[in-house]
């Protein structure tokens, strides 16, 4: 049975992805996650499985297999790559996603995004470049940009 707190950040994960009009069916979504809280602060380079939930800080880098999703109140300073990577918190790096990147109305992104789909809701700021592309050899080309 799973604890009532990641109860709760697995639906508010899944209610942002239904607001931003994403067909769930489509993400690997379980209610097996790994949920870093508001009070936690780590640095350094970490890797998550199927569904990660970050309200928390992170300094460093972070790699994921499945659907991350960066919650409002969440501090990034780190360069991610994933699968699925949803931004509703403050995040200074770059993002590369191999299937989708969903940036939300209360994001606040520094970087560069790069993923063949990226989804900007009104409201969200980002300062940087945003780079749509499937991942075959021309997409590397930019990417040395």
């Amino acid at each position: 049975m799973a604890h009532t707190g990641t109860e709760q950040a697995f639906k508010e994960g899944v209610n942002t992805i239904k607001k931003m009009n994403i067909d769930i069916k489509t993400l690997d979504l379980d209610k097996e996650m790994d949920v870093i809280s508001v009070s936690s602060s780590f640095k350094g380079d970490f890797q998550f499985g199927r569904y990660t939930r970050i309200e928390g800080s992170i300094n460093g880098t972070i790699r994921s297999s499945g659907t991350l999703i960066i919650g409002e109140q969440a501090k990034i300073n780190a360069d991610i790559d994933g699968k699925t990577v949803v931004i509703n918190g403050s995040l200074e790096g770059d993002v590369t996603a191999s299937d989708i990147i969903c940036v939300g109305d209360t994001a606040q992104i520094n970087g560069r995004l790069k993923a063949p789909k990226i989804d900007v809701s009104d409201g969200a700021k980002i300062n940087g470049e945003l780079i749509m592309a499937r991942f075959h050899p021309k997409f590397k080309e930019l990417e040395n940009r």
